[in-house]
């Protein structure tokens, strides 16, 4: 099991760096005028997490612990995303760079889950919805999308923004909480296959047997 050992640590260690990157964005938009950079920084890292997710997902069933990576809604939405970045061109279309270069066409909209829960992260890295689900309808993964739609309620949420006169186009989903319930399933299925291998591991480990999972029904639309 060493080997999902040092996974799980990697898979930590870029746990760590993502917010970390998140949190220098003032640095690079207020203090040195380059939030090409930052962007840049976090996309890159936001990445990173997805990859070694796929990892530690393709390690897991190396060894037997599942019969496929796609194994549950809420890890298959975070390795459908990182396959449309593997294989078709472009970058994470997301809230900060739109909103910067100006290209949000209309009101954007962001979807929130788990508003009544202050526990639930909210980073402030939104990717667009029908971004990843036009890639995901376009890839060898397309028929995960309608589970994958179902889970988060991307399609009442959509009928909701529409009715709202907002653009689907222009609404945005926290990446955190994709990804914090991505891994929360992971540790919960197959913790008990996992040890710690550094600090990062060790700190993610516990803290991520302790995180309720995300209500997908307790969702907010912020305009």
């Amino acid at each position: 099991m060493a080997n999902l050992n040092e996974q799980f640590d990697v898979l930590s260690n870029t746990l760590r760096l993502l917010p970390e990157e998140i949190i220098r964005l003032n640095y690079f938009i207020k203090e040195i005028d380059e939030p090409e950079e930052g962007i840049s920084n976090v996309e890159a890292a936001c990445a990173n997490v997805f990859n070694q997710i796929y990892g530690l997902m393709c390690a897991l069933k190396d060894t037997g612990a599942c019969a496929s990576i796609y194994e549950h809604d809420a890890i298959s939405t975070v390795l459908c995303i990182r396959h449309v970045l593997q294989h078709q061109s472009g970058r994470i279309k997301n809230s900060l760079r739109d909103a910067w270069s100006k290209s949000i066409v209309g009101r954007p909209a962001l979807i929130k889950y788990g508003v009544s829960d202050p526990g639930v992260p909210d980073q402030p890295f939104y990717i667009s919805v029908s971004w990843f689900q036009d890639g995901i309808r376009k890839s060898n993964n397309s028929k995960r999308l309608a589970s994958i739609n179902a889970y988060w309620k991307l399609d009442l949420i959509k009928q909701q923004v529409e009715m709202s006169g907002l653009n689907w186009n222009a609404t945005y989903i926290c990446a955190m909480a994709l990804i914090t319930e991505a891994i929360r399933t992971m540790v919960f299925k197959y913790g008990h296959l996992l040890s710690a291998a550094g600090y990062d591991s060790n700190v993610y480990l516990e803290h991520f047997k302790e995180v309720r999972p995300v209500d997908t029904g307790d969702y907010g639309v912020i305009a």
